[in-house]
């Protein structure tokens, strides 16, 4: 057992008052200094906090709280940086490699030894879990109980009892899906390899439209005004759907590397 040291600065005052403005961007982060940022819809930073872990994804809870995925432990954070809960696996030869919550439940891919989805409470408690076999890089819920996972140039969509509902698998296999995320009836998929950029597909995962970025994209969070936000090494991009860049934020650092991205947009009282 080891005891994390964490860190977090923040222009937040009402924090233990009850009222929450929960439009933020969290987005993690490696290299140099390991941690998650918490940025406005214009990508201005509004915190941060070091965890000490190398985290690769992020997903926003529902009090104003993330969890992270690194290795075999899925943290679970305050954005003060205060620790919740620290929920390793006993086989370190399992790795998750995404997160996302969706109502009560914590979905988290994993890879290694075992491939497959843990079905986790807000408290990370194992409710249930689906083997799949695959080496999923990314994942996102959708609305009827259903996921999405991306891995190689594939895209599954399974319902949370472990039915697959669909495998596109997309022809090319030099693509390389990297994450996925979900709003209201769309499907936003980024990917890299012989091409880069994201597919935007409905929820039966039938191809919309697609923009090309030029370059590697670690993760997406679509946004409620038709756009979508993307890691890439030093760099958090916003984009319309139309390939339109609204904002390049790029860290002035190389030695990090922006992994994780996830948002919420509602007020909480």
């Amino acid at each position: 057992m080891f005891t994390l040291l964490t860190y977090c600065t923040s222009i937040y005052s009402d924090l233990n008052k009850g009222v929450f403005m929960t439009d933020n961007i969290y987005v993690s982060y490696n290299g140099s200094q390991l941690g998650f940022s918490i940025r406005n819809f214009a990508l201005e930073q509004k915190g941060y906090c070091g965890t000490g872990i190398d985290a690769n994804s992020i997903a926003a809870g529902l009090n104003e709280d993330v969890y992270l995925t690194s290795n075999n432990h899925i943290y679970h954070y305050n954005i003060n940086g205060e620790l919740i809960k620290d929920m390793c696996f006993p086989d370190s030869n399992i790795t998750y490699t995404g997160v996302v919550v969706k109502g009560d439940k914590v979905y988290a891919t994993y890879d290694g030894s075992q491939r497959g989805v843990t079905i986790r409470d807000l408290n990370l408690n194992q409710v249930s879990y689906i083997d799949t076999g695959v080496h999923a890089t990314g994942i996102a819920a959708g609305s009827n109980d259903d996921l999405y996972i991306t891995a190689a140039n594939h895209v599954y969509h399974y319902k949370t009892d472990g039915t697959l509902l669909k495998d596109m698998c997309f022809p090319d296999t030099g693509i390389n899906y990297t994450d996925v995320s979900v709003f209201a009836n769309t499907v936003y998929i980024s990917y890299m390899g012989s091409q880069q950029g994201v597919s935007i597909r409905s929820l039966e995962l039938e191809q919309l439209s697609w923009m090309g970025t030029n370059f590697n994209i670690n993760a997406i969070a679509a946004a409620p005004d038709n756009s979508v936000y993307l890691t890439s090494a030093n760099h958090v991009y916003h984009y319309k759907l139309d390939g339109t860049l609204v904002k390049d934020m790029a860290f002035p650092s190389t030695s990090i590397n922006y992994t994780g991205i996830s948002m919420v947009f509602s007020v909480t009282t």
